[in-house]
């Protein structure tokens, strides 16, 4: 199938900033005396910030009252340490969709400030649609952010390919009905068998695309 639309995730699937994001997080938490688990939020990445914030206090029965104040925290100690880069692979396979006229969308679960401030000129001039956190209701694994990034681009989610690396995120593409890739950059094979197929490096995703489109 020759996609209408390819959607990538941003955070672990464009950038590699997971590893940043989890610390920030965890920072966060630490000053109320909560010591977060990585893996436990690798497995809920996709879901707006809020909802991650939401998530801990209740699990672990922390102090409703902290929500806002580890949100903002989180945010700051992301500002102020982190290594953004894009993983390598990316501008190859965004070479290959635009030569073949296919558009190229991002959905994240992130806010759209920071992702504005880390997207390369690059990558903002070849987007079709650019879906955050703060543009949804509902966040990853409800369909919602793919189903507005299709119809802002005007596709049929049948059509588009959603390339992600996250449990909620596959959740969420599958939902909306969109056909979708996996990439093993923060989750095993075995914690994406939901996607359609799951890719262990960018390259392979390009050799993939090539296949595709030749």
């Amino acid at each position: 199938m020759i996609p209408e639309a390819v959607i990538f995730d941003f955070d672990g699937v464009i950038a590699d900033t997971m590893g940043d994001n989890c610390r920030a997080w965890q920072k966060a938490f630490k000053s109320h005396g909560f010591d977060m688990s990585a893996t436990e939020y690798y497995r809920l990445e996709g879901m707006g910030r809020f909802q991650i914030a939401e998530h801990f206090i209740e699990a672990y029965g922390l102090d409703p009252a902290i929500k806002k104040e580890v949100v903002e925290a989180k945010e700051l100690n992301y500002k102020l340490d982190n290594s953004f880069k894009i993983y390598p692979g990316i501008p190859a396979i965004f070479k290959l969709l635009n030569r073949k006229n296919i558009p190229i969308a991002i959905v994240t679960g992130a806010s759209r400030d920071r992702i504005r401030e880390h997207l390369t000129d690059n990558i903002a001039k070849n987007l079709a649609s650019l879906i955050t956190a703060d543009d949804v209701t509902h966040t990853k694994p409800h369909p919602e952010p793919y189903l507005k990034a299709v119809m802002h681009m005007h596709k049929k989610a049948d059509q588009c390919i959603v390339v992600e690396n996250a449990i909620l995120g596959i959740q969420s593409a599958k939902a909306a009905g969109c056909r979708c890739f996996g990439i093993e950059t923060t989750l095993d094979k075995s914690s994406l068998a939901l996607a359609d197929e799951v890719f262990a490096t960018h390259q392979e995703l390009l050799i993939k695309f090539e296949t595709i489109l030749h």
